[in-house]
């Protein structure tokens, strides 16, 4: 079969294609994060539509890349395709609602996209107070390939979504596995994943059978693990449906990856957004909100995205808690993955949330003296998130030889910080390539900030200078165009 690659593969990808091509049941692509297993799945889905194999697709994913999915399509999909992304409000009823009308939709003789495409979040398939009309409704719906994004979140057999994940992936003719830490502390953790893919990888054998096969238990209690038996055995038979890479080794990789995770609105916290991105003020949860010039608008606006805005006393208004919830999620997927992280942010009261929210005592921001500051960073050992306020970046050494990824809630307007906060990681001493993050509120003024400091502009001045690009009018489809 020849397929045509929109976006040419690494080495790596090529080479774990031609696996997944082979493959019968389904495959495991167990690499580390930022060695483009999302682009590898979407080539797979593109060749086996190609191939006549596949129509309908479920992606299964964290709540982090609910928007991420259908940006990476339109990048490396050399077909065309329909998405579904699971809605961000209503009840699971509403939900399966919707998605049973867009699956009607790609019934009727006008749809003319070669792939239909859903995309939900693991917890949309768990029964809530008796019903799953999510689950039932994929069900009936029947993809023809599931691909489990961050597979370890159904590492767990006994959990409902791993149980639910069995069932639909059973019904599927081929399922597709992405993690970068398949099996976290456990090599037991492998069963329910590759269960997925089929249960003959393991003979047929319940969990209990597996975990007393290859599991060495004692303790107290007689059920802490202990150590493992049997474990070339256990090899033999899951290598053939796995392929594994890790960063380090992929000399063709670039450097430093920058990603975008788009993140959408609550409807409410939208209106308000846009509301004051045209008037300058607001009514909010019964709190005026004001800017009585553009200076003062563009920082409302972007601690609008953050979580805690200013009201027009300077008392704070929760704002939005959507950023946070992606970036905790986010934040704990890569250290499941064994990936220390730093996260950088503006704000104090951002700072604080970020630190309630992934329960860390590493903080580094405006007050700490210089002498804990390096205290701080020096005893850090990437157990926990660091969380550094932007400003406070400079003259911090050593976080280079400890952590390769970085997430930015939000910046401050100086290019200067930003590169300093980038070069705690991107600097002499790195022995791994580097993936910095950047969370993004969609159609709001996140994209101008970062797409601004990259080019090393005045972000300030280009305001002052055209204060119609903080008016949202009009998708800014991953960036504003600064120069207009």
């Amino acid at each position: 079969m020849e397929y045509k690659f929109k976006t040419k593969p690494y080495e790596h990808q090529a080479n774990a294609l031609k696996k997944i091509f082979r493959s019968e049941l389904g495959h495991a692509l167990f690499m580390d994060p930022g060695t483009g297993k999302t682009k590898i799945a979407i080539d797979s889905v593109a060749s086996f539509h190609q191939d006549k194999k596949v129509k309908k697709v479920l992606i299964l994913c964290p709540i982090n890349a609910l928007s991420v999915w259908p940006k990476e399509f339109g990048i490396h999909s050399p077909i065309t395709q329909s998405i579904f992304v699971r809605p961000d409000t209503g009840t699971s009823s509403e939900k399966a609602e919707v998605f049973n009308e867009w699956v009607q939709s790609t019934q009727e003789g006008d749809h003319f996209y070669h792939i239909d495409v859903a995309v939900f979040n693991y917890e949309a398939l768990i029964r809530r107070n008796g019903n799953q009309p999510i689950f039932e409704a994929l069900s009936k719906w029947k993809p023809d390939m599931i691909i489990l994004d961050e597979s370890q979140k159904v590492k767990t057999a006994t959990a409902q979504r791993s149980k639910q994940a069995h069932k639909l992936c059973s019904e599927a003719e081929f399922t597709l596995l992405l993690t970068g830490t398949p099996i976290g502390k456990n090599l037991l953790d492998l069963y329910s994943q590759l269960k997925c893919i089929s249960p003959s990888i393991w003979d047929g054998q319940t969990w209990s059978a597996f975990r007393n096969e290859y599991g060495i238990f004692g303790g107290k209690s007689g059920y802490e693990l202990l150590g493992y038996r049997n474990a070339d055995e256990l090899g033999k038979k899951y290598q053939p449906y796995v392929s594994t890479a890790r960063k380090e080794d992929c000399l063709d990789l670039p450097k430093v990856s920058d990603i975008k995770i788009p993140i959408a609105w609550d409807p409410t916290s939208w209106a308000s957004y846009e509301r004051f991105s045209q008037d300058g003020m607001v009514v909010h949860q019964r709190q005026l909100i004001f800017a009585s010039i553009v200076l003062v608008k563009l920082l409302r606006m972007q601690q609008m995205t953050g979580h805690t805005v200013a009201d027009e006393n300077g008392n704070p208004v929760l704002f939005n808690e959507r950023k946070l919830a992606y970036t905790k999620d986010l934040a704990e997927n890569l250290m499941e993955a064994g990936q220390p992280v730093i996260i950088f942010a503006r704000f104090k009261a951002e700072i604080q949330a970020l630190q309630e929210a992934l329960d860390t005592p590493y903080v580094i921001k405006g007050g700490v003296s210089a002498k804990r500051r390096g205290e701080i960073s020096k005893d850090w050992k990437g157990e926990k998130p660091l969380i550094i306020q932007i400003a406070s970046a400079e003259a911090l050494d050593g976080l280079q030889h400890v952590c390769s990824h970085a997430i930015f809630f939000s910046t401050d307007f100086s290019w200067i910080h930003y590169f300093q906060a980038r070069g705690r990681i991107d600097r002499e001493g790195q022995k791994s390539p580097v993936t910095f993050y950047h969370m993004c509120m969609e159609e709001s003024v996140d994209y101008l900030v970062i797409d601004t400091l990259r080019e090393k502009q005045d972000l300030e001045k280009l305001i002052k200078d055209n204060p119609a690009l903080l008016v949202v009018t009009r998708k800014n489809d991953d960036k504003i165009n600064i120069r207009e």
